[in-house]
């Protein structure tokens, strides 16, 4: 933990914040066809489930490199205190949080007001990344075995609570009612999804142990600097947050003024 001598750190590795890069990269593109296809501009096919594909594919990278970030941050606040530690990833965790629940509340305005649908989202990305971080705190002391903790919830999230229906409140978990995915949208239950966040902070100790890369790296080129700044922490949260609502008014606009799709 925290607490030797040295000033903070601020320090990024370029590598992890490219993955990040190329994660919103498919994320955007999956919720442009998602928004193309809610406004009938093109017609949804059997190729879409590929697509959606990308998104989950996407949303682990997310997760994974989350996990790994709260390793990566030990090394960020060296010369703090282990309390200091912990409380930086709270802060950061309830924050997420409160970004969920405003999400929330705006979903359901969306749906209810201007879609007529009572499909919103509940338990969504960023109440699950916030929870997970909170409930991962406890198990940093584990370090590597965090890969077999996440691997068992990983598979307990795919293979045992999808059959199970009752009760339904526990949905943040995983457990809902067979009907529940019609009256939410961008659900991230804790199982497996939790597990994911705890495959990556035992990679985190693998590859960067105490915070610091264990491997050599060459500086990066074009493509790789601007995947960085592009998967840069706050870069992607910001693209997370707008890049939806940007999407839908564009098209809103390009179907009103052309005549082509409508809602």
């Amino acid at each position: 933990m925290p607490g030797g001598s040295g000033a903070p750190q601020s320090e990024r590795y370029w590598e992890v914040d490219a993955v990040r890069g190329i994660a919103i990269l498919g994320m955007l593109f999956y919720h442009l066809l998602a928004c193309l296809v809610m406004f009938h501009i093109i017609t949804e096919d059997p190729r879409f489930l590929a697509y959606y594909n990308t998104y989950m594919f996407g949303s682990g990278i997310f997760v994974l490199i989350a996990g790994m970030a709260m390793i990566l941050r030990h090394e960020r606040m060296r010369g703090k205190t282990t309390k200091e530690y912990y409380g930086a990833l709270v802060v950061k965790a309830l924050f997420l949080l409160a970004l969920g629940f405003c999400i929330t509340i705006a979903s359901w305005i969306g749906a209810s007001v201007f879609l007529g649908s009572e499909a919103f989202i509940k338990f969504g990305f960023l109440h699950m990344l916030g929870v997970s971080m909170l409930l991962a705190i406890p198990l940093l002391r584990y370090g590597k075995w965090n890969i077999i903790i996440g691997m068992i919830i990983i598979a307990v999230g795919a293979f045992i609570f999808p059959y199970i229906n009752d009760p339904s409140w526990l949905y943040p978990l995983g457990i809902h009612a067979e009907d529940f995915m019609q009256y939410t949208q961008d659900y991230f239950p804790l199982f497996p999804w939790f597990g994911v966040l705890l495959l990556g902070v035992g990679l985190g100790n693998v590859f960067y142990p105490h915070g610091r890369r264990g491997f050599s790296l060459r500086e990066p080129g074009p493509v790789g600097t601007g995947l960085a700044k592009l998967g840069n922490g706050m870069v992607t949260l910001f693209i997370y947050l707008v890049h939806v609502p940007v999407i839908f008014v564009i098209l809103w606009i390009f179907s009103s003024l052309t005549g082509i799709g409508y809602l």
